[in-house]
């Protein structure tokens, strides 16, 4: 806590900027953990055994009302989009698929791309604040007592050298989480379109039985 207060008293106007762009990254990435690691978790491996039970028996409708039960969970939603279609065809199915991952896409990655922002603007902002504080150093050493100019160079150094840190933490953090946030996302469609395809599957293999 004692080096955040320094970083803030000591690193220039840049530096609250950068307080303000940690403000939101929290906010966010509280957020998207929510959804991403609560909402959107969910244990669906029983219900997805008792739609293949009822999809090899040609009960769609059963597989369809299992899917209704958890209605939030996405591999359910994508095997719920295939099995609406099933009398449409497989390629009306696998459309289908691909549709409600795009619609799934957008939930699960909504507000990511921000944290990729932020990773940047925290950067930038900790490298103008490198620059402000040398430029006002320099400007403030054209007209001093030469005895004061060690005490100024220094003020002035570590105005910069602060407002560097905390952009350079800010943004590293802001990349980790925007990682982070992006591989489960990824991880959630990529089960959920593997749950539908298996769908698309075991339909064929109930229509050769």
């Amino acid at each position: 806590m004692d080096t955040i207060l320094t970083m803030l008293t000591q690193g220039g106007i840049p530096t609250y900027m950068i307080a303000i762009c940690v403000i939101f990254l929290v906010v966010i990435a509280l957020e998207r953990f929510v959804v991403l690691f609560s909402r959107m978790s969910f244990d669906t491996r029983d219900a997805v055994d008792k739609i293949k039970t009822y999809v090899l028996n040609k009960d769609y409708t059963q597989a369809i009302q299992v899917c209704d039960q958890k209605s939030s969970a996405p591999d359910l939603i994508i095997a719920k989009s295939a099995l609406m279609d099933i009398e449409s065809g497989r390629e009306a199915m696998r459309s289908a698929i691909g549709s409600s991952l795009i619609e799934l896409g957008g939930k699960t990655e909504r507000r990511i791309p921000i944290i990729a922002l932020i990773a940047s603007i925290a950067t930038l902002l900790g490298l103008l604040g490198t620059i402000t504080g040398l430029i006002k150093t320099f400007a403030a050493l054209a007209n001093v007592d030469p005895a004061k100019k060690g005490e100024i160079l220094g003020i002035g150094i570590s105005e910069a050298m602060y407002s560097t840190a905390a952009g350079l933490t800010v943004g590293i953090a802001a990349l980790v989480l925007h990682t982070f946030f992006l591989s489960r996302s990824n991880a959630i469609r990529t089960h959920a379109k593997n749950t539908g395809l298996k769908v698309i599957n075991w339909v064929e293999k109930s229509e050769r039985t």
